[in-house]
């Protein structure tokens, strides 16, 4: 206990440089100091707002003074504090560095390369994230948006997102999902679905399966027929609101009035690369009036 004590002492000293060369030298040499060194280093790298060490002991210092005490200050309790702050502040940042994150704009797609070999396309206005150290002895990764996997075979591999969770061990599927909306596509393989509700679902080669409002449709699809990636944006029986998100989040437009349409489906498929014949695509065939102006699309009944 002494010897963790002093410990924590030297390295407030020698932090704020108190420390004489004989005191630095000894104290280099211990384990304590080089587990120190390594969260100072790794602090050091990153570029978040510096931390300064000899300002915070400053108003340790302060505080302490500026309290009336019964009995004389140990600055030795000073120091202690000061070196759990720094341990704290290193650890914070260094798990925090340790989060991979991938993010797309309006109408952009991203293909992403992870350490096991496996590969993800991202939609637009998505995000997906993971932790880089623990990733090969836990294949998780978090998602909000859409994005298209394709999984080499190993331990299990899980996307978890707000409504649902995929379990796979090597296959290609989609998921999409946003607030109480969750769907999942296999196109190969065997994937596992587990809603917000508990309910699982088992999908094999060309079976999809959507969590709406906690309703749940399971249908089967044709897996060779082209998807987003492909620049065409497919849905079956598909709530007009998603529909609309996946407008706006393609075009970067502002659709008005889609509250007036929360009960509409819709199936088909709209073009990602040109808004007036997307808008026709889907608008027209629901026989839904819109009107565009530079990029605000006012919705109207017919």
């Amino acid at each position: 206990m002494d010897s963790e004590k002093n410990n924590e002492i030297d390295l407030a000293k020698w932090l704020s440089g108190e420390l004489s060369s004989a005191e630095k030298q000894a104290f280099e040499q211990t384990e304590a100091y080089k587990s120190y060194a390594k969260i100072i280093n790794a602090t050091e790298k990153l570029t978040d707002p510096a931390y300064d060490e000899a300002a915070v002991l400053a108003k340790i210092k302060e505080k302490i003074a500026a309290k009336p005490k019964v009995r004389k200050l140990n600055f030795r309790y000073v120091y202690a504090a000061a070196a759990s702050l720094v341990i704290l502040f290193g650890l914070y940042f260094f798990l925090k560095d340790a989060t991979i994150t991938y993010q797309t704009d309006f109408g952009k797609q991203l293909a992403i390369n992870l350490p096991d070999g496996s590969e993800i396309r991202l939609n637009s206005k998505s995000t997906i994230y993971y932790d880089e150290d623990n990733y090969t002895n836990e294949r998780i990764l978090h998602l909000d948006g859409e994005a298209y996997f394709k999984v080499t075979k190993g331990s299990p591999f899980k996307v978890v997102t707000n409504e649902g969770i995929v379990a796979v061990l090597g296959t290609e599927f989609n998921v999409d999902t946003n607030n109480n909306f969750f769907e999942v596509q296999c196109f190969s393989g065997k994937v596992n679905v587990t809603n917000s509700e508990n309910i699982a679902h088992i999908l094999t080669k060309g079976k999809a399966v959507r969590t709406y409002k906690k309703t749940v449709t399971d249908w089967t699809f044709n897996p060779v027929e082209k998807t987003w990636m492909s620049g065409l944006s497919s849905f079956t029986e598909t709530p007009l609101s998603e529909v609309i998100d996946a407008l706006e989040n393609q075009y970067e437009i502002i659709i008005k009035n889609k509250k007036s349409f929360t009960q509409e489906r819709f199936t088909g498929r709209f073009v990602n690369n040109n808004l007036d014949i997307a808008l026709k695509t889907v608008f027209e065939a629901m026989d839904i009036d819109y009107e565009l102006n530079t990029n605000i699309v006012t919705l109207s009944k017919k």
